[in-house]
């Protein structure tokens, strides 16, 4: 079943770690999806995407 006043979190998304977050960027890039850096984290290379249905990606350096 399914627990009452359950509701999905909006901003929850997947994140994964590449062992090239720049080259990948500019292949995401490349393919016409949005690349969003995101420098809030000090020391952590990462950028956010979407794919073709609107999920919302994170891509980080691993």
């Amino acid at each position: 079943g399914i627990a009452p006043g359950l509701a999905p979190a909006r901003k929850a998304h997947p994140g994964i770690a590449v062992s090239d977050v720049e080259q990948l960027a500019e292949v995401v890039a490349g393919s016409g999806a949005p690349v969003a850096w995101d420098e809030n984290i000090p020391g952590l290379r990462r950028f956010h995407t979407t794919d073709p249905v609107g999920n919302r990606l994170e891509f980080q350096q691993a």
